[in-house]
């Protein structure tokens, strides 16, 4: 049987987070970062948001996290 690949999403207090097996980069603003996984869309909403590494299996976030919501 298929077994999907779960997301983790890793929060380090309220200036980083991590996405583990995402699969791109919905939308990419300074307030509002959009990325989606295999189950759910992951939207990151704060101030001076950015882009801090991107890898194959990994994304990182810095910034000023206000909030983290599972959306679709």
């Amino acid at each position: 049987m298929f077994e999907v690949t779960k997301p983790t999403t890793t929060i380090v207090g309220n200036t980083f987070v991590s996405i583990e097996n995402y699969l791109s980069i919905i939308t990419y603003e300074r307030e509002e970062i959009k990325i989606k996984t295999k189950l759910k869309t992951i939207k990151i909403s704060g101030d001076n948001l950015l882009l801090k590494y991107i890898d194959d299996g990994e994304i990182g976030i810095k910034g000023t996290i206000y909030n983290i919501e599972y959306i679709d």
